[in-house]
């Protein structure tokens, strides 16, 4: 029998049918399927096969949590998993720069109502959803027959497919103990082709985030955390300046004197275009500020039409 979704961009194999993989997200208007997938690439390389929706879900948060709140990327107009995210930054407290790990077991571990409601929102659609294209065939039939099809009803036929046939789809759902059961095939073939699988999912997600930020520079480096940067070069360069030339901090107008250090805070290099946005080291934007008006600048851009004169002139 001929395959129904034949692959193209993933590995062919003899237990599985690898087209479904892709087939999963052929076709996606929101992040959800994406890091729905993610998350469950992630449980089942770390040796998992029975997953709690809201663990899966706590995957999905963590993973985008550094595009959207370290690098300030849009997910879409329409796309709640950033409210999310936001959410558990800005009113439960998880710091920006927090491991994934450390994010996964707050959001497992959280009691708070308004998390709930919101994790309950994602497990309605997104796990019927991503396993829709193994019942396709038969949801097309019933949808020339059924004029009442409606998300609902074909939710409702997805979960009747996946018990009767559990076997052959990623994974099998419990709604009612809200566990995904990983199929031993398709955890096979995902550890077999590991690399390749998460290549092909981090393309995909830089794909969506790019459309979605397209005057943004350097999408591929900003879906992970970022890297350890090292600034003693340029350190070194600008207290050779200074001593000759004496510049002054471009927020505060004022000298780097003893008495300006002691109000304001040691002198630090930092960039006045944020190392988030450009994402680099180069030494046009990295210039010494006041360690205290550095931290109350944080990530933000600065206001150009204040500073970008005195910067440039600098």
């Amino acid at each position: 029998m001929a395959e129904r979704y034949p692959a193209k961009n993933l590995p062919q194999s003899e237990i599985v049918e690898a087209g479904y993989l892709e087939a999963m997200l052929q076709h996606f208007a929101a992040s959800y399927k994406l890091f729905w997938l993610k998350g469950i690439y992630t449980e089942i390389m770390k040796g998992n096969r029975q997953l709690e929706y809201k663990r899966v879900v706590a995957r999905m948060i963590a993973a985008a949590w550094y595009p959207v709140v370290y690098f300030n990327l849009n997910l879409g107009h329409a796309d709640l998993l950033a409210d999310t995210i936001h959410y558990v930054h800005n009113v439960l407290g998880v710091k920006r720069e927090e491991q994934e790990e450390t994010i996964v077991t707050f959001i497992c571990e959280s009691k708070d109502r308004e998390l709930l409601k919101q994790i309950k929102s994602f497990t309605s659609m997104v796990p019927f959803r991503l396993i829709r294209p193994f019942y396709q065939r038969e949801l097309e039939y019933e949808k020339k027959v059924d004029h009442t099809f409606n998300d609902g009803k074909v939710n409702f036929l997805i979960e009747k497919y996946n018990k009767r046939d559990h076997n052959n789809a990623l994974y099998s759902m419990n709604r009612e103990e809200q566990v995904l059961t990983i199929s031993p095939k398709w955890a096979e073939y995902i550890i077999q082709n590991a690399t390749i699988i998460e290549g092909w999912m981090n393309y995909k997600l830089i794909e969506y985030i790019q459309q979605r930020n397209p005057n943004v520079p350097a999408i591929p480096f900003k879906i992970f955390p970022p890297v350890q940067r090292n600034l003693s070069d340029a350190t070194k360069y600008w207290e050779v300046v200074q001593r000759q030339l004496h510049l002054p901090d471009i927020f505060t107008g004022e000298a780097f004197t003893s008495e300006n250090i002691q109000k304001n805070g040691t002198i630090s290099i930092d960039h006045f275009i944020p190392w988030s946005f450009v994402l680099h080291d180069e030494l046009w934007n990295l210039y010494p500020m006041f360690k205290n008006v550095n931290s109350s600048k944080g990530n933000k851009l600065p206001d150009l039409n204040r500073y970008l004169e005195s910067f440039c002139e600098n």
